[in-house]
This record gives structure tokens, sequence and C-alpha cells, in this order.
């Protein structure tokens, strides 16, 4: 029930506690422990307020059987309808079936290969790379690293 502990038990085992169903020495020690963890010893206040609250549900009875009242009116429920089993065609009849498959799984692969040659034998013209832009106002050898580099004295 807490963090502190992993000995606490489950809501299910106090419910089961509180309804008889558990057996002695786990109801001893559920019990003794309610007593030290004030969480589990909450949840245990807190069911046994519950099942009193219920107790007087338990006495109350219907006057009427529902079962047969509602049993009649349940109507089987009707069979499926069998299919019919389709019928098998002839190999040579399925062919034509495998030709529009086979028509785009071509044009897939068709487009594959083309996109594949262009990619790696160029379509003619090269692309520049963007990077290099930058410098095509200036002509090769115009750009100084530094200031001694650009001097004649500094060669």
């Amino acid at each position: 029930m807490n963090d502190r502990s992993c000995g606490c038990p489950r809501i299910e085992d106090i419910s089961a506690f509180i309804d008889g169903a558990l057996a002695q020495p786990a109801a001893g020690d559920l019990a003794r422990h309610a007593q030290a963890c004030a969480l589990c010893g909450a949840a245990l206040q807190e069911l046994r307020q519950l099942h009193e609250h219920l107790q007087p549900l338990r006495a109350r009875r219907a006057d009427v059987d529902i079962a047969a009242l509602v049993m009649p009116q349940l109507r089987p429920a009707a069979p499926l309808p069998r299919r019919r089993r389709a019928r098998r065609l002839p190999a040579l009849a399925s062919l034509w079936q495998l030709g529009p498959r086979a028509l785009g799984g071509a044009a897939a692969l068709g487009a594959g290969v083309y996109l594949g040659l262009a990619l790696l034998a160029g379509s003619g013209a090269a692309l520049r790379p963007a990077g290099m832009t930058v410098f095509d106002a200036e002509p090769a050898g115009a750009l100084c690293a530094g200031l001694p580099s650009c001097s004649a004295r500094g060669r």
C-alpha cells in the first residue's frame, strides 16, 4: 500500500480478509500489518465500512424470477448461411490476374534502374556545390589568409 515497503498486502488481499476468504495464517499477518501500517489500516477501515453499507442489499430478494422472464425471449441464434465454395479457376484462366501485377513490378523496377543510373552516371550537367558559390566574385588567389601573406615582402 505504501512506497516505504514492499511488504504491504494488495488491496485484493485486504478485500478477501474482510469477506473472510483469506486463509488463517495470512489473515493474522494482514491484521497485524494493518495495525502497524497507517495506509493499510485506513484502506482496511474504508473497505469494512463499504462492506457494512452493502450488507443490507444481500438480504433483499427480488419477488420475480428474472431468468424465467428473460430466457424465453432469447431466441437461439439463427445458423449462418453456408457459404458456397468458390469455384477453382483453371491454372491458365487465373494467369490474367498476374498481368497487372507484373506490369506494375516491371515499371517500378525500370524506374529504379533509371534513377540509379542517372545518379551514378550523372545527367550531363554537374551541379556546383552551393558552398563554393560565395567565392565566385573573387578571382583565384585574391583572398589572403592574413596581412603578412598578402604583402610582397611576406612571401
